[in-house]
């Protein structure tokens, strides 16, 4: 098990040497099922008109740019602990002339009043954050009454023969293509690591409960192998 702030800094490391290939990285290593799966949370949203959406570990932009183009036009703001990853997320948002706000921040302590946000989302991020339940109870602190945070993420799927072919990807291949495109074999071996060890659908439900969020659920996608998480902060 690694310590915080050997975790903090391994993740701070990894996200700045890979900017210029990420999102070529998440499409590649995804079969570019990670824009179906940040469409989905998107959609997957209740907003109302003028709501605000907070996007946690935003990265480049594209959940944040999902919300933003969502009928109910809510504004957004990404807020992710790598400011280098906000660089290609302003082009984006330059480039398509987006209602989003984009700021460096630490998902643990975020930079907000309570009750600020209608619906905040986190994809691919919680499996980085050492202290998932503080990072938790800091989303649930900004939601307003009834707002739901979505949290899209990894896990090892629950099929045996799907877990199986699963882990061998993450294990063998995942390092291996990472590695040729961002010349960085040891950090998406690192970022395998982490997928492997994310808790199971039930066990990071129970941790949104201790968190004080409510009526957990948990939708798979693409046979388990990414998992979109709802919670909402009590009435």
């Amino acid at each position: 098990m690694r310590d915080e702030a050997t975790q903090i800094s391994q993740v701070r490391r990894i996200f700045n040497q890979v900017v210029p290939v990420y999102d070529l990285l998440n499409h590649v290593l995804s079969a570019g099922q990670d824009l179906h799966w940040r469409d989905f949370t998107a959609r997957a949203m209740r907003l109302g008109p003028g709501a605000k959406v907070l996007d946690v570990a935003t990265g480049t932009g594209d959940l944040a740019l999902a919300e933003a183009a969502l009928p109910q036009k809510p504004l957004v703001v990404g807020l992710d602990l790598v400011p280098a990853m906000l660089g290609p997320a302003k082009a984006k948002v330059a480039r398509r002339g987006a209602r989003v706000r984009l700021m460096a921040g630490d998902g643990t302590a975020l930079p907000f009043a309570a009750a600020t946000f209608d619906a905040v989302s986190i994809a691919f991020g919680i499996r980085n954050i050492p202290r998932r339940v503080a990072a938790l109870t800091e989303v649930r602190r900004v939601l307003r009454p009834g707002g739901r945070v979505y949290v899209l993420e990894f896990t090892t799927p629950q099929r045996p023969l799907v877990r199986r072919l699963y882990r061998r990807y993450l294990m063998h291949l995942l390092p291996k293509i990472g590695g040729l495109i961002s010349g960085d074999e040891f950090g998406y071996r690192y970022l395998a690591e982490t997928i492997m060890e994310f808790p199971t659908p039930a066990a990071f439900r129970q941790e949104m409960a201790e968190a004080g969020l409510v009526a957990p659920r948990s939708h798979a996608l693409t046979k388990g192998v990414a998992w979109l998480h709802v919670a909402e902060r009590p009435l």
